[in-house]
């Protein structure tokens, strides 16, 4: 699916949109659940917490089927912290883009300009 070339550069991308506070962790998936790519760490949710719910969420959507398509699913902690798990086409699938929020601060247009380059190399 995609190369270590490719994996460098959407991971170099994470980072920049991470160095402008705007998640503490993201990580991109396959429809399968294989880790793709990532960046970051949380002090609260693990990198096995994030799949776990992703392999949930990826099911939750093979139940709607797709006459009920789904953009995102967003899950808030009591602690203000968000999960926020963006379904979008790359290499002719769906895949998952995941990330644990911790600020108040506006991650849908970094989120969406990171999809499009990932989408653009894929």
């Amino acid at each position: 699916m995609t190369d270590s070339t490719v994996q460098a550069e959407i991971e170099t991308a994470m980072q920049i949109f991470k160095s402008e506070d705007r998640w503490e962790c993201i990580q991109l998936y396959s429809a399968d659940g294989l880790l793709l790519a990532g960046h970051g760490l949380s002090p609260v949710y693990s990198h096995d917490t994030l799949l776990e719910f992703n392999f949930s969420l990826i099911e939750t959507l093979r139940l709607l089927g797709t006459d009920q398509p789904v953009k995102e699913i967003m899950i808030q902690g009591i602690d203000k912290r968000r999960l926020v798990f963006r379904f979008f086409q790359a290499w002719d699938e769906t895949v998952v883009l995941a990330a644990i929020l911790h600020t108040q601060k506006g991650y849908r247009r970094a989120m969406a300009k990171l999809i499009g380059l990932i989408q653009a190399i894929s």
